[in-house]
């Protein structure tokens, strides 16, 4: 090589590292010369595009999706919230299912009957389908009683959760 390409080679490299940027993004290349004299090529960027926006005024604006806009008013408004509960009536109707305590399970022939041990200190005799305040007993097993908690929300949703009490703890 000659020293004559030895000198200029940085140069070189230096248009090819401009140019190929801006091959590849399609921006435009311009030569500007300095105090020095020194020509070099400067990127200029495309201006970002000025439009037209759409003003709706009073009309429904066609670019916007309402089932989105539903679900969003739907969560700023809280519907997600428990409803608060009434006052509870006397007696294990007016328990609920964390506080009371499974006793014992008593089992016939024909049907099976769960002991409970309320906050009122006394014992509840409950079969299957009998309610308590936030839910009611689904199925009374041998050691265990699976038991299902509802949440009433503001929506008109009811969440359930099973709850399985047992006689004893592994």
């Amino acid at each position: 090589m000659s020293i004559r390409l030895m000198r200029r080679l940085p140069a070189l490299l230096e248009v090819m590292a401009l140019l190929i940027p801006a091959w590849l993004v399609g921006q435009e290349v311009k030569t500007a010369e300095k105090d020095t004299g020194i020509k070099q090529q400067l990127l200029e960027m495309p201006s970002p595009q000025v439009g037209l926006r759409y003003q709706s005024g009073n009309r429904k604006d066609p670019f916007l999706n309402p089932l989105l806009l539903k679900k969003q008013a739907e969560l700023k408004s809280g519907d997600d919230e428990e409803v608060a509960r009434s006052q509870p009536p006397p007696g294990i109707a007016g328990m609920y299912i964390a506080q009371v305590m499974l006793l014992g399970i008593s089992a016939s022939e024909e049907k099976r009957t769960a002991i409970f041990s309320g906050t009122d200190k006394r014992s509840y005799f409950l079969q299957d389908g009998d309610r308590l305040f936030d839910g009611y007993i689904k199925r009374i097993g041998t050691d265990d009683v699976l038991m299902v908690r509802e949440t009433k929300l503001r929506s008109g949703k009811v969440l359930t959760q099973e709850v399985t009490k047992r006689l004893r703890q592994p």
